[in-house]
């Protein structure tokens, strides 16, 4: 594993050294982990963006569990009500998919996975990863790597009259 305040660049050298050192399997777990800190961050900035506080926007993400209700969730908090696909694109989100069905599969032992498929799909995972974070960027201004300022005060319910 890796501390998460590396640099994308050294975590996604640390994944392909993994593949390289006869890893494959783990490299596809911590390619799955690397996307779903990626994705998670952003999505905690997008509500810290809509008013939240970290805290609350941190709470509000953990929540969510699994990597597809973070893909419904998406909308929900991004300015434009797009939806994460709208963002990364559907191969991007379909390989992300399919890692994390992998991962899962692999770590609750229910399908046995090669080495051939874990290089494979964790190949294909970490140049996802590169389009994602380039997309991420290019749109919200954060991928999930960068320091962010936190907010304390909440900026939601400036009126605490619930309309009728």
């Amino acid at each position: 594993m890796y501390r998460t305040q590396l640099p994308y660049q050294q975590v996604r050298a640390r994944l392909e050294k993994l593949i390289t050192d006869g890893y494959p399997c783990e490299a596809l777990v911590t390619s799955v982990f690397t996307a779903e800190r990626m994705l998670r961050r952003t999505l905690v900035r997008l509500a810290v963006s809509a008013g939240f506080t970290s805290e609350q926007a941190l709470r509000l993400v953990a929540g969510l569990g699994e990597i597809e209700a973070v893909e419904e969730g998406w909308s929900l908090l991004d300015p434009n009500e797009r939806t994460l696909v709208d963002i990364i694109g559907t191969g991007n989100w379909r390989i992300v998919r399919e890692a994390v069905k992998s991962r899962s599969d692999m770590a609750n032992g229910l399908f046995p996975i090669s080495p051939r498929q874990c290089t494979r799909r964790a190949h294909d995972l970490i140049g996802a990863l590169d389009h994602i974070g380039e997309q991420l960027r290019h749109v919200y201004g954060y991928d999930g790597w960068g320091v962010h300022r936190k907010r304390h005060v909440s900026a939601l319910h400036t009126d605490p009259k619930v309309p009728t």
